[in-house]
């Protein structure tokens, strides 16, 4: 199999006419002194930027005013002579003078308004632009027709073409007059939204199909990827790339734990993914701005420790010098990269906690951060069988269950699984009305609050507090049946409204309990009826993940790994079949939001980390990597224990069996 490359810098390039000498200072010795410098095996380089302009002799579209030479062509030949690759980057939903010559082809809403990413078309000449403005364009008619000759005009150019990346693609349902005669002549109805996305999709993937066949033709082994269709809940479009590339941005755009959950779920689809970061102190577009060498490092490490290939964005000034501070940077971050890479790739999870997908991005990433945050690994739920590799499974919020998944999961419970519940989870898929799984109590709907608050005692309470605690959306209502009930929900006297209200924001509780109980046991089965994982997606509350990870214990006793390190560690232990060994990543990076980004800075020591894991095999040998040395151990009946001296940003432990 063609590997994807490992350490790779997507290099943006969105030059107006307005900028003059475009081009004149590239040369290939600078060039190739910035990849060396950043120690790049690949480089994405632009042949069509959000401009619309080529850069490259073109006769499909046209060539940037102010450049007189073959820029694409230049950047392709001095990557390859030092052994780099350099696929290709073509820009499909942004291309402004493309928008401005094609207006039919402008992607519109229903109503018949120009859809835009930011701004307005009402702007006057002179007012001030936001940031990321551009106009949507539609892959059909005129404007698909244009990016399939230049598609081609590019493959028939370059006789080494590594690869092709068209960005933003699959955006948005659309009314041009294209997409309404299409729709009309498929039997679709332009006026049902159901259709216009039934539409949408029918578009956009017969666009990856055609760009697809036309570089086949001349690349059979050339990568592809459509910018865009990398988001977990969204699997229409996973077949259409040859690999997957998460970008994820965390300073600006999610923050540091996406990717974990996104690599979890890429990685079961058997192709090579990356992550994607930038050199940008915020974003896309910013010239001038930097991230230290050290946040790139801890951005890598942590990709790298999920088995994500990495890319850190650039963009290149339009007068085609490279900034070789940047790539200094960047190579300091991966020559740490390179060093680690025989550990990080070709492994099997060993965690024996399933989460469930919910659909819903703030429950999915809220729960995947509560475990992240108590150094709980996990791997996804995808089918009914993987379900016999868990000792206990969690269903985040409002995963719905039909008849298959009712009766595996009972199944599971029945063997002594433990299942983990939280809001509306475990009710029935046709209904939505009854629990298709045994939680003993029946659901009574919704609660008529706009909030609530959870009392615990036992063993939910270790570590908490025995007083009410707030909760900003309220529990769905139960009637207790047969279950243990193991929490009360005090309700607030009143939902605050204007006619009725109580101080600055929520209205307190009530002194006696609801009759509805907050959670509750049966067997193996755990139920909070609070949405737990969007609450800690949106709100972040210590008390609510502590509370979710107490209820967790009472059915998943027994983890694969315990470690011992402060909430901001990021941990993951997977097995090297092939090496036959285990591998350990510990990561320490506490992220500090300061203005509208979300900065690493500091880097401190991390001493003397205690450590517990679960393997099978007879360890032979315990070991840092890459420093190589020596850890002294203990194992007993299948589990080990050892201390690791220090973590400083990233630490590998190798366990060799």
């Amino acid at each position: 199999m063609n590997r994807l490359a490992t350490r790779q810098v997507h290099l943006d390039f969105h030059t107006s006419e307005w900028i003059p000498e475009v081009g004149t200072r590239f040369s290939k010795e600078n060039f190739q002194e910035a990849l060396r410098l950043g120690k790049l095996n690949s480089i994405t380089v632009f042949a069509k930027c959000h401009h619309s302009w080529s850069y490259y002799p073109t006769e499909a579209g046209t060539m940037h005013p102010e450049l007189d030479f073959d820029l694409t062509g230049a950047m392709i030949e001095a990557a390859h002579e030092i052994g780099v690759k350099a696929p290709v980057y073509i820009t499909v939903g942004w291309s402004s003078n493309d928008a401005e010559a094609m207006p039919h082809c402008v992607t519109v809403t229903q109503d018949d308004q120009v859809k835009m990413s930011n701004g307005t078309t009402e702007a006057s000449p002179d007012e001030a632009r936001p940031i990321v403005s551009w106009k949507f364009l539609c892959p059909s008619g005129d404007y698909a027709d244009l990016i399939y000759k230049q598609t081609r005009e590019i493959c028939d150019r370059y006789a080494n073409l590594d690869g092709l990346f068209y960005d933003i693609c699959f955006h948005h349902a659309c009314w041009c007059r294209a997409c309404v005669e299409t729709m009309r002549a498929e039997g679709l109805n332009p006026d049902d939204l159901q259709d216009a996305e039934t539409y949408k999709i029918r578009k956009w993937r017969r666009f990856t199909e055609q760009c697809t066949a036309i570089l086949r033709e001349k690349h059979p082994e050339a990568t592809i990827f459509f910018n865009g269709g990398a988001h977990v809940h969204e699997p229409v479009w996973h077949d259409t790339h040859t690999h997957i590339e998460m970008e994820d941005l965390p300073t600006t755009w999610g923050g540091y734990d996406k990717m974990p959950l996104r690599a979890k779920y890429f990685a079961r689809y058997g192709k090579d993914y990356l992550g994607m970061t930038g050199k940008f102190h915020t974003m896309w577009g910013e010239f001038g701005g930097f991230k230290p060498a050290d946040a790139m490092r801890f951005e890598s490490a942590a990709m790298l420790a999920y088995g994500a290939r990495c890319s850190i964005g650039d963009q290149m000034h339009p007068c085609g010098e490279m900034d070789l501070e940047t790539y200094r940077l960047i190579g300091e971050a991966y020559a740490y990269v390179e060093q680690i890479e025989p550990w990080c790739f070709d492994v099997e999870e060993t965690s024996r906690l399933g989460i469930f997908l919910s659909g819903s991005t703030e429950s999915d990433e809220g729960l995947a951060k509560i475990l992240l945050d108590r150094q709980l690994d996990f791997d996804l739920v995808l089918e009914s069988a993987d379900l016999l590799r868990f000792d206990a499974v969690i269903l985040p919020d409002q995963v719905k269950l039909n008849e298959t998944w009712a009766q595996a999961l009972g199944e599971f419970a029945a063997r002594g699984g433990g299942v983990l519940l939280t809001g509306k989870s475990g009710l029935d898929e046709a209904t939505g009305s009854r629990f298709a799984l045994d939680i003993g109590a029946e659901h009574q709907g919704a609660s008529p609050y706009d909030c609530d608050y959870l009392q615990l005692d036992g063993a939910l309470a270790e570590g908490l507090v025995t007083s009410p605690f707030l909760f900003y959306e309220p529990a769905q209502q139960l009637r207790l049946t047969d279950g243990e009930p193991l929490a009360s929900i005090r309700e607030p006297y009143f939902s605050r409204t204007y006619a009725r209200y109580c101080s600055h924001q929520n209205t307190p509780y009530k002194l006696e309990p609801s009759d509805s109980p907050g959670a509750v046991r049966k067997g193996s089965v755990v139920y909070l009826a609070h949405p737990i994982g969007r609450l800690y997606f949106k709100h972040g509350a210590q008390f609510h993940r502590d509370y979710l990870i107490n209820a967790l214990k009472l059915v998943y006793r027994e983890p694969v790994m315990r470690i011992w390190m402060p909430s901001a560690a990021r941990v993951r232990f997977v097995r090297q079949p092939a090496e036959s060994r285990y591998v350990l990543h510990l990561l320490y990076g506490s992220p500090i939001q300061r203005g509208r980004t979300s900065v690493i800075e500091d880097l401190p020591p991390i001493r003397a980390v205690r450590t517990v894991l679960r393997v099978e095999e007879p360890i032979r040998t315990v070991s840092l990597a890459p420093q190589g040395a020596p850890l002294s151990f203990t194992q007993r009946d299948g589990v080990i224990e050892l201390i690791v001296p220090e973590v400083l940003c990233h630490q590998i432990v190798v366990l060799d069996y």
